[in-house]
């Protein structure tokens, strides 16, 4: 019988902000024959209830360990001994000590196609930026944010109807896919790897709630399109209507309005209003809300 390669697990699989995160990547590797999960390391945050990825762990009796400071990795890494580490959306940089420390080292799932979008907003700057195409990435992970060789890379379009929760769920879908593709080479260590080229590096910065506000007197039509899309969620996309304060969650981008509550951009352009969440009200559409709303 095959040795099983013993896995120390990193984050909590939140490839992005403002989503319903899920956990194909960490159950996949649970699933998988030859492969142990060995422990669960999550950063020590405050959150409300636990993160999908702690439940799963729980119930198949796998550790978790949090963490406040990337120095308290080492002794967890001595504790389990694990083979390899596997990190996807881990929250803090890990020191080179710690990477040294796995024989395997530790391997990165990174939903951009890098060395585009390194840094913690990959899918949110995909769609910000009106892109056709985005993918996820598995590399080894370095002393250096999200630049390590990659060892496995995929494709996948974004259409019209892609929306941040359904290009998260997509990409995390694919990068458990690839991740169980590569890992008997990486245990072997035979894998080949890519060096990256960081001449075309691009970086990506943190989403905060400033960013919120739409300003259609500033921005085309297309750009707040863009934005309704990217966060959707967090930090989301605010405007006020019939002087009630609102969330956009779902519109689109035409020559005409639909309605007197579309909005006229810099461009001459309408981004025009699908679905919304009025203040203390749950999400609609913009016909029940003016039917609501429009005394």
């Amino acid at each position: 019988m095959a040795k099983k390669t013993k896995i120390l697990f990193f984050g909590n699989e939140q490839l992005a902000q403002g989503i319903n995160a899920k956990t194909p990547i960490f159950n996949a590797l649970l699933t998988a024959k030859n492969i142990e999960i060995c422990a669960l390391v999550l950063p020590k945050v405050h959150v409300r209830k636990p993160f999908p990825i702690a439940i799963e762990a729980e119930k198949n009796g796998i550790e978790i360990r949090q963490v406040q400071k990337a120095s308290e990795l080492l002794p967890i890494i001595r504790e389990f001994k694990p083979d390899l580490g596997i990190l996807a959306a881990f929250g803090k940089l890990v020191p080179e000590s710690a990477i040294n420390a796995i024989p395997c080292g530790i391997l990165n799932i990174h939903p951009s196609l890098l060395p585009k979008y390194r840094g913690t907003t990959p899918i949110e700057s995909a769609l910000l930026n009106g892109d056709a195409e985005t993918g996820v990435s598995i590399m080894r992970l370095a002393k250096e944010m999200d630049a390590g060789n990659i060892l496995a890379q995929k494709t996948v379009k974004i259409t019209p109807e892609t929306t941040k929760q359904s290009l998260y769920e997509e990409l995390a879908a694919l990068g458990a896919k690839l991740l169980l593709d590569v890992i008997p080479g990486v245990a072997a260590k035979n894998a080949p790897e890519t060096s990256q080229n960081d001449a075309e590096a691009t970086f990506t910065s943190k989403l905060d709630k400033d960013l919120s506000l739409l300003k259609p007197a500033e921005k085309a039509a297309q750009t707040l399109y863009n934005e309704v899309r990217a966060y959707a969620g967090f930090p989301k996309s605010k405007t006020t209507l019939l002087n009630i304060p609102c969330t956009i969650t779902q519109a689109h981008v035409a020559g005409q309005p639909s309605s007197e509550l579309d909005l006229l951009c810099a461009d001459e352009k309408y981004l025009v209003i699908d679905r919304l969440i009025p203040e203390n009200s749950k999400e609609m559409d913009i016909h029940s809300f003016l039917n609501g709303h429009s005394h």
